[in-house]
């Protein structure tokens, strides 16, 4: 489902959008995502404990690119923005064990050289894809006269679109992917755990010192704001 023709502007019902919503949740589906649930904004968690995660310890992306902290909104504008919204369509892309625990991920020696390993690159492109998934719904809204939806992502686009190349917006130049780039849910301040554990969904905790036995699954979580 694809229909790019820009629709005429008008006060959308309530009726009209649960069924848009109703609609994008077919297409992400469409697109890979494992699953994907429509959502009251009252359940689009702002929290500022999140955004301090990516401080305390500091995360590897913090300040490395214009999609993550200390450069995305503050938690109180973030919540402000949430608000304006009533819905938003909650997407998440299962990914296998081996691939995002830490004896899957990262990199390894090869030659004498650090490479990513095998896991690591299968998780950029999942990465990747939960992302486009996103951007292709919000793009998809966009034309459907819900001109103001907002999607975002998962992980540092820094790593996953860039490979680590020096953020372009921070030289004040145009971004490589301005289509695709979006800020993570957790640069944004929202609780990605309790979301998912209030629809239902499986998340577990995972850290550097977990082994592939501890993780039954991972999963990459994105988001839509509709309006």
């Amino acid at each position: 489902m694809s229909d790019k023709k820009p629709k005429q502007v008008k006060v959308v019902t309530e009726t009209e959008l649960k069924a848009d919503l109703g609609k994008y949740k077919e297409k992400a589906l469409e697109l890979g995502a494992s699953d994907a649930k429509v959502i009251s904004t009252d359940q689009v968690y702002v929290d500022p404990r999140v955004r301090a995660k990516c401080s305390i310890p500091k995360c590897p992306g913090y300040g490395s690119s214009a999609h993550c902290p200390p450069y995305t909104l503050e938690t109180d504008k973030m919540k402000e923005l949430v608000r304006s919204y009533q819905y938003a369509l909650l997407v998440k892309l299962d990914v296998d064990s081996s691939i995002i625990s830490a004896e899957g991920s990262g990199l390894e020696e090869v030659d004498g050289k650090l490479v990513p390993k095998k896991g690591a690159l299968e998780l950029m492109r999942l990465y990747r894809q939960i992302g486009d998934i996103v951007t292709e719904i919000e793009n998809q809204a966009f034309y459907d006269g819900h001109y103001l939806s907002v999607s975002l992502a998962a992980g540092s686009c820094n790593f996953i679109l860039c490979n680590f190349q020096e953020c372009q917006v921070l030289k004040d130049k145009p971004c490589r992917f301005p289509l695709r780039a979006r800020p993570s849910m957790e640069a944004s301040s929202l609780n990605v755990y309790k979301m998912v554990a209030e629809a239902g969904w499986e998340i577990y905790p995972i850290g550097n010192s977990c082994k592939i036995t501890d993780v039954p699954h991972g999963v990459l979580v994105g988001l839509v704001l509709v309006g």
